[in-house]
């Protein structure tokens, strides 16, 4: 047999005991919401441990950074900013007569003032011009390695 959790929190109410929310403390909420902004940190986890529903401690996180829980620390501001998603790339599609002509050769004084990846594949070319970032590059081999 299974053993089953009962949520007695209707018995509870019905019974007239006066079943109130918990009303968190706000040092509580600030403390758990910049454990959440720690690089690696799951809010799956840390809400696990400490009893609070994962939704809300993400209602806490808006919060915390609209400056409801006091000022959000410089280091929590910075992590905002999502650093593995990659950035939207201009693509041109040229038609498979086009791509099996061979490309020009790039002449040394273009190539030093742009920057251009390129991967060949068996009936394709992907070239990536301009500034490419480290991280578009671990994305697009992560992807490619697939």
């Amino acid at each position: 047999m299974v053993d089953t959790k009962v949520d007695e929190t209707l018995s509870e109410r019905l019974a007239g005991d006066g079943y109130k929310r918990p009303n968190f403390p706000v040092e509580f909420k600030r403390r758990l919401v910049e454990q959440s902004f720690e690089p690696g940190a799951s809010v799956a986890l840390i809400a696990r441990r400490n009893e609070v529903n994962a939704n809300l401690l993400f209602k806490w996180r808006r919060k915390y950074l609209a400056g409801a829980y006091g000022p959000p620390l410089l280091s929590v501001q910075a992590n905002q900013t999502p650093t593995d998603e990659a950035a939207l790339l201009p693509v041109s599609i040229i038609g498979e007569t086009a791509a099996l002509v061979p490309s020009p050769p790039v002449r040394a004084a273009e190539s030093a003032v742009e920057n251009c990846c390129e991967v060949e594949f068996d009936r394709a070319r992907l070239r990536i011009r301009g500034e490419v970032s480290p991280a578009t590059l671990r994305l697009l081999i992560r992807e490619l390695a697939r």
